[in-house]
This record gives C-alpha cells, sequence and structure tokens, in this order.
C-alpha cells in the first residue's frame, strides 16, 4: 500500500520538516486504528521534494524515513517515507521558532517550559530541542532532528522539559522528553 503525501516547506527550509513528516506518520497509525501505543521514528536523509510517497512495508537502507509504530496490544506496522520521482514547486508555510520557545529557560543541557502556547506538539519538541542544542552545546552546528522513540500520541502539556542524557561530540546527542513530569520519549538530534 502506498499513498502521496505533499507537504510544505517551513520557513526558508529547501526540504519536509521533520515535524511534518511525524505528523503525516501519526496520522496514518491512526488511519490503521494505532492511535496509541509507541513510534520509533527515524529520520535517515532529508527530502528535498515536497511530494513524498508513504508506503507500510519492511524498511530498507535506502529510505528516509522509517517508523515502527506500535499498539498497546502489540500489533505494529513499518512505515517508509521517501521522495517522490513527481515533483512540484513547493508551497511555504512561517514557522516562528522563536515564538514556539517564549518562555523556556535554557539550563545546563536542559531546558523548561511552563505552560506551552505552541498547539503542534512535535513543533513544540524540536523548537526546543533545537534551541537547548544552540545554546548549551554548539551555536555553530546546524542540529537536525533525527528520531523520536516514545509514546503515541503526545499528551496534552502542561509543562514540557528536555534533558541531554547522551552525547558523542556535536554529532549526536539523547535526550530525555519530559511532559508533566514524566518521561514520554527519547529524542535523538545530529
Amino acid at each position: 500500500m502506498s499513498e502521496v503525501l505533499k507537504f510544505v516547506f517551513k520557513g526558508s527550509r529547501n526540504y519536509v520538516h521533520g515535524t511534518s513528516l511525524f505528523n503525516a506518520l501519526i496520522k496514518a497509525a491512526d488511519q490503521r486504528e494505532l492511535a496509541e501505543g509507541k513510534i520509533n521514528v527515524s529520520f535517515k536523509h532529508m527530502i528535498q521534494n515536497s511530494v513524498c510517497v508513504l508506503e507500510e512495508r519492511a524498511p530498507t537502507s535506502a529510505d528516509a524515513v522509517v517508523a515502527k509504530i506500535t499498539g498497546t496490544d502489540g500489533e505494529s506496522y513499518s512505515l517508509c517515507i521517501n521522495a517522490a520521482i513527481a515533483t512540484e514547486e513547493a508551497v511555504r508555510q512561517a514557522f516562528d521558532e522563536p515564538e514556539a520557545c517564549r518562555g523556556a529557560i535554557v539550563g545546563d543541557k536542559s531546558i523548561v517550559q511552563d505552560k506551552p502556547h505552541h498547539a503542534d506538539k512535535i513543533e513544540l519538541l524540536v523548537s526546543l530541542c533545537k534551541k537547548m542544542h544552540q545554546e548549551s552545546v554548539d551555536s555553530s552546528k546546524k542540529w537536525v532532528f533525527s528520531r523520536y522513540d516514545g509514546r503515541l500520541p503526545i499528551p496534552p502539556m502542561d509543562k514540557v522539559e528536555l534533558r541531554i542524557t547522551k552525547q558523542v561530540g556535536t554529532r549526536l546527542t539523547c535526550s530525555d522528553v519530559l511532559v508533566n513530569g514524566d518521561k514520554i520519549a527519547d529524542m535523538y538530534f545530529s
């Protein structure tokens, strides 16, 4: 089974943002009646075509985005997203990352935001994680969202905190994602 997806480019980016891909996977899980459980998604290659193909199949090393979604009953699906052969001119959408992070407090390899106000939960988490990396790890590096392994769906947030728990120089980090004090996921940036 395959499905054609069309994405917008956020801000000045010339690639499909990982948060857009993540949300497409969540929608696909919901369509398969897996609205609750776990998602482990890896972003292996940037997709620079706004037209993509989502397939339910076993992943290969060539896939740009690979997700394993497991329901509470143990049933699981593997989903892959890749750039389509067909292309279209990308539509652009404003994306104000600093506004999403407004009020967040960056600590020593951590970031906290009380009463998050940004509606898209994965956009919020990725924006906060990026800000934390730029301010407490390396501001000269272009940090990108590379993996999320955690709860599905992301729960309602009164408070969100991210803490870097593992770090390989400035190449790769793993952060705990805590929502309302409970760990819901590991988020990787590279």
